[in-house]
Order: structure tokens, then sequence, then C-alpha cells
């Protein structure tokens, strides 16, 4: 079997750029972990035209005409394509970037037009960061990744745009290492902050100069240089036409918790059937918080429900919350006995520590067997660092891992973080909720959560979650009661 060619390796710092002999794939490796892929989407390589010690340039071939890439660590990770068409031939500019985070580490995305901006950031630490800062050209995420994709792909140029015979579209990115996600917020464009508001309340900045214009329902107006924007509640795209081009902004009006935990329950209740666990524990936290009045169908359908054989934290959640409103310790301890059959992953804890509380509510002694519950050992980096945060409370045990969960939700960058799923960004939401409050950095992850926390709700508000489960695990906490 013939040897494969060796990729043209590019050192940086610590870290290496590895690009592929024929230049379709470049891998920035930081030690044995890879940090990042990029790759042109579908084009055909070639060897490479130059190869120096410190600059690596291919021609690939792709459907929208020929790409020159080169790659370079001049002062810095330097990253630039080139498209050109074919002769005599206009095309639609279809190609894509795709970026593949490693292992290790989490994406999160600002990509939006001109001024898209991505971070690599450590999924169980702090630092370093590796921040993308598009500095020509255009990106824009295609569209949702699928919930088993690793990677997530760009347009490289606004939906419709055709390249013509002698012109060129180029895309150059730049790549810098900061300490912390917040050493990377600072270097974004100072309207892009503040992005996310409450129902009601205006976003300003002093764009006045600059074309806006937002989808319908959408109202711009202008006073003293400053344009104020409102919106129904949930995402809205606001179009920006900075001196550099397009720049498309979304801002997010956060509706409040209880109409979202109110719409999904009645939904649920209104449906007739069944409810799922995550129904039940959102129709259950709605009557207790007095969002939703039960009536004897709806409290039939929780009656119905069949927790005590779920594979799920869920169930006993549920169950937990049913017999604290009931009064039936019965419940409780049918809540202790599911939990102690599965294994402890994340909400485990949360769950554990609510039948405790639920315990003392209705005059149960059960502290001896939920200590023994939260001493066994958890299923992941994750997990255990929720028991941690629970049971020990030591920043030298869960610090690092606490930053690496506040990474994965973008630390107070706006955007999002396109792999990461809508259930999986609220059980984060939930583990930094956890953060004991003498921790130097409690106060920042508390905004971190509320971000995330905002994303979800206006999520619900748009119709984009369908489902009651990332609802409730936001409602999952030690009391059982909405953190939101």
């Amino acid at each position: 079997m013939p040897a494969m060619p060796a990729p043209a390796v590019m050192r940086w710092g610590d870290a290496e750029i590895r690009v592929a002999e024929d230049g379709t794939s470049i891998r920035l490796m930081r030690g044995d972990d890879l940090v990042v892929e990029l790759s042109w989407v579908g084009a055909a390589g070639a060897p490479a035209e130059l190869a120096v010690e410190d600059e690596v340039e291919h021609t690939l071939i792709t459907a929208s005409g020929l790409v020159m890439q080169r790659q370079a660590v001049n002062g810095g990770w330097r990253n630039r394509w080139v498209l050109t068409a074919e002769p005599g031939r206009t095309l639609p500019v279809t190609d894509l970037l795709r970026v593949r985070p490693g292992s290790e580490y989490s994406l999160w995305s600002w990509g939006t037009g001109v001024t898209a901006l991505l971070a690599l950031a450590p999924a169980h630490s702090a630092g370093p960061v590796l921040g993308l800062r598009l500095e020509q050209g255009y990106l824009e995420e295609l569209e949702d990744p699928g919930a088993s994709s690793a990677s997530v792909d760009y347009q490289v140029a606004p939906a419709g745009t055709g390249l013509e015979p002698g012109h060129r579209l180029v895309t150059a990115i730049g790549a810098d290492w900061y300490t912390g996600m917040e050493d990377l917020t600072r270097r974004l464009p100072p309207w892009l902050s503040d992005t996310q508001l409450d129902a009601d309340e205006p976003w300003s900045s002093e764009l006045a100069d600059f074309g806006l214009s937002g989808p319908p329902g959408v109202q711009v107006e202008y006073s003293d240089g400053v344009v104020g924007v409102t919106g129904p509640v949930g995402r809205r795209v606001l179009d920006i036409q900075t001196p550099r081009g397009l720049s498309r902004v979304p801002l997010e009006w956060v509706p409040g918790a209880e109409s979202v935990l109110h719409a999904v329950a009645s939904e649920a209740v209104k449906r007739g059937t069944g409810l799922s666990l995550a129904e039940a524990v959102c129709v259950q936290q709605a009557a207790d918080r007095h969002a939703l009045w039960l009536d004897p169908a709806a409290d039939e359908l929780l009656d119905r429900v069949d927790w005590t054989t779920s594979d799920s934290v869920l169930g006993a959640a549920f169950g937990l919350s049913r017999g604290r409103s009931l009064g039936e310790g019965a419940l409780v301890s049918d809540a202790l006995r599911l939990l102690s059959r599965l294994p402890v992953g994340i909400g485990y804890g949360r769950v554990v520590m609510a039948a405790w509380l639920a315990s003392i509510s209705l005059g149960m002694d059960i502290q001896s067997r939920c200590h023994d519950l939260l001493g066994r050992p958890a299923v992941g980096r994750t997990a255990s660092l929720e028991s941690s945060l629970l049971h020990y409370r030591s920043v030298e045990v869960g610090g690092a891992e606490l930053a690496g969960v506040a990474n994965r939700l973008g630390g107070s960058l706006p955007g999002e973080a396109p792999l990461l799923t809508w259930t999986e960004q609220a059980q984060l939401v939930g583990l930094l909720e956890l953060c004991p409050p003498e921790w130097d950095k409690a106060g920042h992850y508390a905004q971190v959560a509320e971000k995330a926390r905002g994303q979800v709700l206006c999520a619900y508000a748009d119709k984009r979650i369908v489902d009651a489960e990332p609802l409730a695990w936001l409602l999952l906490s030690p009391e059982l009661s909405p953190g939101l």
C-alpha cells in the first residue's frame, strides 16, 4: 500500500499548521490535539505551487471556478482564498468554507457577513482561545448543522451572488491566540455588544450614517445620530450596510419565562394525548408556579405518565415535583429508587439534591440515602463537575471545567454555538448556575447563563424549538423550581 503524502507543516509558536499535500484541508494542532480544521467544501486539490517555511500556496478547483489558497504564519496565522470565475461564464458563488473543531474544543460563531468572528475555545479549561477574524470577504452560516454533525459550513458570499469573468472574490481570515473568551470579546465592533434585550427594550447604537433594514415587525428610528430599534419577542436579524459591506446582526428580545412556560405546558395539555417526560415536567412546574390551572383532565394526564421505568433523570424530576405537589412521600421514594438505577450523568446531582429538599418539606428523613447517591462516581467530566459543585465546591477541582462550560456557551460573545443542540445548551446553563457565589467568576458565569437562557427562550418564541425538553432542563435545579 503506497504511503500517504506528507502534509506541509508550518510552526506557529507552540502550534503547527498542517496543510494537506493537495491543499484540500488545513489543520491547526496544539500538541497532540486538533484545534480546528478548515477546508474549502467540494474542492479538488493539486500539489503545492509554493511550500516554504512560513508559506504554502495551492490552486483548487471548485464548481464556481478556481480558488488560489495561501496559508502563512508571518506575524500570526493568515488564511487567504481568492475565487476567480472561468473565462466567458458568470456563475453563482456556491462555495463553502467548512470549519471543524477538534474534540477538545468548542466552536462559537458570529458568522454574520463582513464582521464574522469565530472562536475555538477549550471545552474543559479557560484558555487559550483561538480567534478567527474575517479580515476581508463575507461569512454566513449556511444552515443549522444536524444533531450529529461535527462541522459547520459557511457561505463565502450572500445568497444569489454571481461572479463575472475578470472579477474575483477574496476571503481572508486572520487567527490569533487569546488568553480567554473575554479578551476576544473586546475585538468586536462596539455596536455588536448588548444585542440581547428584554421584551420592549430598544436597541440603540451610533449607526445613523449606515443603512439599516429589518424584517416585518421591527421598527427603526433615528435621533441625533443614534439609531433605535425595537421588535417583537424572539430573534430578529437586522441588515447593516457598513463601509466594509453587509453585516447581519441578530437582535434578541427575550420573552418572559412565565409566558414561555405557559405556552409549552398549555399546548401539551391541549393536545389531550400522553405527555412526554419533558412535557410532564413543564406542566407540573407550570401548575406549581400558577402559570397553568390543572383541570381534572390535565391532572389525569399527569397521573398517567409512566416515569418510574424511565432512563432519564427527567423522570425522577417529575416524580419529585408530583410527589411534593400532592404531598405523597411514596413518590419521592420511587424517585430515589429510579435514581439508584441510573448512571450519574448531567442533571443527576441536581435531582438528588431536589429529592432531599422535597423530603424535608414532606417530613421524611432520606439525607443519608441522598448522600450515598451523591457519592456515586460520575460518567464523564461534565457530570463530574456537577457532582463537585454540589458536594465539594472546590475551585481547585471544578474551576477549569466550569470555565470550559462557559466557553462552550460563548462567554459574553454574541452569536451561537452551532454544534450544540438546544437541550445541550440548556443543560450547560444549569451547570453555570451551580457556581458557588464566593468564586471569583461567579458573576461572570451568571451573565453567561442568562445570555444562553435568553437564547433558548427566544427560540421558543420563534418556534425554532418545538419540543419541551430544553425548557424542562432549564427548569431543573436543586429546588426543582424554574431558574428562569
